[in-house]
């Protein structure tokens, strides 16, 4: 064993929040426990892929009583760092584990995240370890993995640039799971658990805020601008923040004149009854509900135009994001006129 503080902590590892996320799970797991098949979750940037991959490691982990590693590709990574390799050691070159190895000797289970970001050279270094013998070996020393060894890898889908494509060899071992963003009531869920691990106040933002704020960032998402779940919950705990300083109730507040007056107030109340899921927005009633009116009473504390300020920041309008042949200015002018 070279040494290396290369095993994570299962016990630190998030959970899965929401019923797509653990289905992918027990999938993953029952190949990953009854065969020694490779697999690959590949999907788009923020949908989950990571937790979910160490969530496997995690239970493979405690079920076999073996470490659980994690690493992720680089392009300045080669066999040497990552799988097996002559370092410098006391003057001399010998032969050192890399993480891949040291799993491989000690029978763990290890998550090769980012599997995309390195080198097309790099993936086919893998190639021995992912046949059924699972060896590597450089000079005169082999190592042959012990039979608990497993091996997960995850990676971002083709349309992201950057992306190296796999080569056919490597692709042919995988077994390969494709993980979408959650659906939107399990994206809610994991923005409540964000905000209760993550903001050091109370969460005092209406559920009917949280739920206007994930259905833009899913209207605004796409392949080429990935809004994830993560962009949602900073807009809800920047909302959080702003509604704890400004030291108002939302019994008292008045209301803020966007809502109440002008020619295009009953245009703003639909669609905000939209995005909060009113059935039939068509229905005078809807723009009166009893979920709308929470929603305009904590607009109106924190403001309207901080409100705007706060999803252009979330929703990363002030990035200079590369989007390889399609317009950002496009993208930008989209989230700027959708937002209330």
């Amino acid at each position: 064993m070279s040494g290396l503080n290369t095993r994570f902590d299962v016990s630190k590892v998030p959970e899965i929040v929401g019923h797509s996320g653990n289905e992918l799970l027990q999938r993953c797991y029952n190949v990953l426990n009854h065969t020694k098949w490779p697999i690959y979750i590949v999907g788009p940037s923020g949908s989950g892929k990571s937790i979910i991959a160490m969530n496997i490691a995690k239970k493979y982990s405690l079920a076999r009583g073996v470490p659980a590693y994690y690493v992720q590709l680089s392009p300045e990574q080669t066999k040497t760092s990552l799988i097996l390799g002559l370092r410098l050691d006391g003057g001399s070159l010998v032969v050192k584990n890399g993480i891949v190895a040291e799993c491989m000797e000690a029978g763990g289970v290890i998550v090769v995240d980012e599997a995309t970001h390195t080198m097309q050279e790099v993936l086919l270094m893998f190639n021995s370890i992912l046949d059924r013998t699972s060896v590597t070996a450089i000079g005169d020393k082999t190592v042959f993995a012990n039979e608990n060894f497993r091996i997960l890898f995850c990676a971002n889908d083709s349309q992201y640039s950057g992306n190296t494509k796999l080569p056919q060899s490597f692709a042919q071992r995988l077994v390969c799971f494709y993980f979408d963003y959650p659906a939107a009531e399990d994206e809610l869920k994991i923005v409540d658990k964000i905000i209760a691990e993550e903001c050091a106040i109370p969460d005092m933002v209406p559920a009917e805020v949280k739920k206007y704020v994930v259905d833009m960032m899913r209207e605004m998402r796409s392949k080429t601008y990935p809004l994830s779940v993560r962009n949602a919950a900073i807009a809800a705990v920047m909302c959080n923040l702003e509604f704890a300083g400004a030291g108002k109730s939302i019994d008292t507040v008045t209301v803020d004149d966007y809502f109440i007056k002008g020619n295009n107030v009953e245009s703003i109340r639909r669609s905000i009854a939209e995005r909060l899921g009113a059935k039939d927005v068509e229905n005078v009633a809807s723009l009166v509900s009893p979920e709308l009116e929470s929603f305009v009473k904590f607009i109106s504390v924190i403001g309207v135009e901080r409100f705007r300020e706060i999803i252009l920041q979330s929703f990363m309008y002030y990035l200079d994001v590369d989007l390889g042949f399609y317009d950002l200015q496009l993208v930008k002018d989209k989230i700027q006129s959708a937002t209330l």
